[in-house]
């Protein structure tokens, strides 16, 4: 009994001995100081928020310039030149319609230097610049180019759908000044292959002005031209079969094709159609009328009189664009 009774004293004394040991072992406490930088306080306190690190920007940065890859949400829509038809081995407008197409600004460039036809493709070359870029001095550039282009006749169809797309945008440009626009590609077919009519011409291939359909003497001779658009014609179909016939001036891809017609041998019309390297719509009709083949009048006050036999035009000049 004795024993016990000195022991209890002893143990108790060892209490706060051992409650100072363990609160050496524990973190001090962070209530009612103000955490230092890097502390675990300063971590809770923040927990609810994301911490910028070193590199990540303070404000939002401004979107750079919008082009085909990355327009800005409620950009203006604009529709670039549609597909063609062309190819990598199609002749020089066929070549730089598809560079300008696929948005090769600088290689379109490259291909049209000392060229003489140039003014268009610079045109069409700075706009593309300019769509890519977004920035004023491209786009001023670009309706420089523009203002510059030559009136350009339908039948040069690449062409003609190049001068068009490159002023429309630039007065899309105007009316829309600080926007970017967003450019998705063009509708359909740029020049569809296909015969639209056809014109009788003098031997300088000039149209003839007269009658409103195409004719000429049953003897044969009459020049001809086929109006629409083609590439590399095959062969001219007569009444749907293939003919052997004599061409006038040169024959060259995109060039526009003259043929002289062959004696009637007892038709009263024929039906032309070419064959391209992909189908080509439309036909034309050529009427032998020796009726048709009238003198003029004479000429009043004295003068001589004048005849003509030659045949006129079938179709009225083809429409231009103006930039």
């Amino acid at each position: 009994m004795k024993c016990q009774s000195r022991s209890r004293p002893a143990g108790l004394a060892l209490v706060p001995v051992l409650l100072l040991v363990l609160s050496a072992c524990l973190p001090p406490s962070s209530e009612g100081l103000s955490p230092q930088p890097g502390s675990g306080a300063q971590t809770a306190a923040t927990s609810g928020q994301a911490s910028p690190t070193a590199g990540d920007p303070t404000a939002a940065q401004p979107a750079g310039p919008a082009g085909p890859a990355a327009p800005q949400a409620d950009a203006p829509v604009v529709r670039w030149i549609p597909i063609g038809p062309v190819g990598p081995n199609d002749p020089t407008s066929g070549q730089r319609y598809l560079l300008l197409q696929q948005f090769q600004c600088d290689a379109l460039d490259r291909s049209i230097e000392g060229a003489e036809d140039s003014a268009v493709w610079v045109a069409g070359a700075a706009v593309c610049r300019a769509v890519l870029s977004g920035s004023r001095g491209d786009w001023e550039r670009a309706s420089n180019a523009v203002s510059a282009m030559p009136r350009i006749p339908q039948s040069q169809c690449l062409e003609f759908r190049v001068a068009a797309m490159s002023a429309s945008l630039v007065a899309q440009r105007r009316s829309n000044p600080d926007s970017a626009f967003k450019v998705e590609p063009g509708l359909g077919e740029a020049c569809p292959r296909q015969l639209l009519g056809l014109t009788v011409v003098d031997e300088q291939l000039r149209p003839v002005p007269g009658t409103p359909r195409a004719s000429g003497p049953s003897s044969g001779g009459t020049i001809v031209r086929l109006d629409g658009y083609y590439v590399r014609v095959g062969e001219v179909m007569f009444d749907g079969v293939p003919a052997d016939v004599e061409f006038v001036g040169d024959r060259e891809d995109y060039g526009t094709l003259y043929l002289r017609m062959p004696p009637a041998q007892g038709r009263k019309s024929v039906r032309i159609s070419v064959t391209d390297t992909v189908d080509i719509a439309g036909s034309v009709t050529f009427f032998y009328d020796d009726a048709g083949v009238t003198p003029s009048p004479k000429a009043t006050g004295g003068g001589p009189s004048t005849a003509t036999g030659t045949p006129t035009v079938s179709v009225e000049a083809t429409p231009t664009a103006s930039p």
